[in-house]
This record gives C-alpha cells, sequence and structure tokens, in this order.
C-alpha cells in the first residue's frame, strides 16, 4: 500500500464524532454534513469490503 493510500484511511471514530457533532450545527448546514457523512462511510465499506 502507498503512502498515499494508507494517509487517506478512515477512522470510524472520527465518523461517529461527526455524526454526534450534526445537531450543533445550523440546520441548513445539515445536508452537507450528511452528504460527508456518507461519503465517508462509503469509502470506509469499500476499505473493508476491499472493493
Amino acid at each position: 500500500m502507498s503512502d498515499f493510500e494508507s494517509s487517506k484511511k478512515i477512522d470510524l471514530e472520527e465518523i461517529k464524532g461527526q455524526i454526534s457533532q450534526v445537531s450543533q450545527k445550523p440546520l441548513d448546514a445539515h445536508p452537507q454534513e450528511f452528504e460527508n457523512i456518507h461519503s465517508n462511510l462509503v469509502q470506509a465499506l469499500s476499505e473493508i469490503d476491499g472493493l
């Protein structure tokens, strides 16, 4: 695995933190926050599945 690939690994604890902090952000920021979280979860899943 290259240094670039290993630096892009997703930390599930970080994602959990993002999810818990959404409610503290302005309502109009929620769609973008959920999109970011979704993107991170998709990346994490692909790392787990090796896709």
